[in-house]
């Protein structure tokens, strides 16, 4: 009995340490893609880039020609690219050869992923719509674009699409669709919470979107908001028309007497 028990004791662990199934991995371009990739680069020379430390000092790396590395956040203010390669940043020049990956591809690492723009400079379209840095993308189809939303975008065929209510001609909607450029977007996971009233522990911000971004004004220490129960980048949706952001640490749920 004692050696049955070690036998299967054995298989246990084997099975553990060697699992019958894993995930398969994501690939794209020949290479393998991971959570939070925006798409990879190479160089078409030896460059040297830099890193910033927290003492103000610098950190150089040579990274050689046609080596590939993955870029995660790009940052893009004042006309000029940056892309994030781990603790470096390479601004785009002619030496920098840079592939986004694919935003379905991108999007697939989420159960429930949220877009967010993080274009410094902010999108702008055709002087009927403007999306701040920081701000959330309305995920819809064409025909919910003028519904009550004036903007909304899907992806189709590995593009982000977006659609933009230009108003009505004689009753009926114009809609004017055009694709975005996906590095200018981060995804995040959307987390679900329960709808209802939710109690402010102390002082704080509002945004309007689910990032450090522009704000709605300050809100004190035990006012009272309905959320529809959304949380992205640790932030709680708060409202019921003109969605703002409060970060979700500082919202109680209001309990029902």
């Amino acid at each position: 009995m004692k050696k049955l028990f070690i036998v299967l004791l054995a298989a246990f662990v084997f099975a553990v340490v060697n699992p019958t199934k894993s995930e398969a991995k994501v690939m794209y371009d020949g290479a393998e893609v991971v959570k939070g990739q925006t798409g990879k680069m190479t160089f078409k020379k030896d460059i040297k880039v830099y890193k910033k430390n927290l003492n103000g000092t610098f950190d150089s790396l040579v990274v050689k020609r046609n080596n590939f590395f993955r870029t995660y956040d790009i940052e893009k203010y004042d006309g000029k690219t940056f892309y994030q390669m781990g603790q470096y940043r390479v601004q785009a020049t002619d030496l920098v050869v840079f592939k986004e990956v694919p935003i379905d591809i991108r999007a697939s690492f989420y159960n429930n992923p949220a877009y967010v723009n993080i274009n410094h400079q902010g999108l702008k379209f055709e002087g009927v719509y403007n999306l701040d840095y920081g701000e959330l993308l309305t995920v819809g189809k064409r025909e919910d674009a003028c519904r009550p939303e004036i903007f909304v975008v899907s992806i189709e065929k590995g593009k982000l699409n977006y659609h933009l209510c230009a108003g009505d001609i004689e009753g009926e909607d114009v809609i004017t669709p055009g694709i975005l450029d996906s590095t200018d977007i981060r995804i995040f996971e959307k987390i679900i919470r329960n709808k209802g009233s939710y109690i402010l522990t102390e002082d704080t911000e509002q945004y309007s979107g689910p990032m450090i971004t522009k704000y709605y004004g300050k809100e004190l220490k035990g006012t009272v908001f309905y959320s529809p129960g959304i949380e992205i980048n640790g932030y709680l949706m708060v409202g019921d028309v003109n969605f703002g952001f409060i970060p979700a640490n500082l919202l109680k749920p209001v309990e029902d007497k």
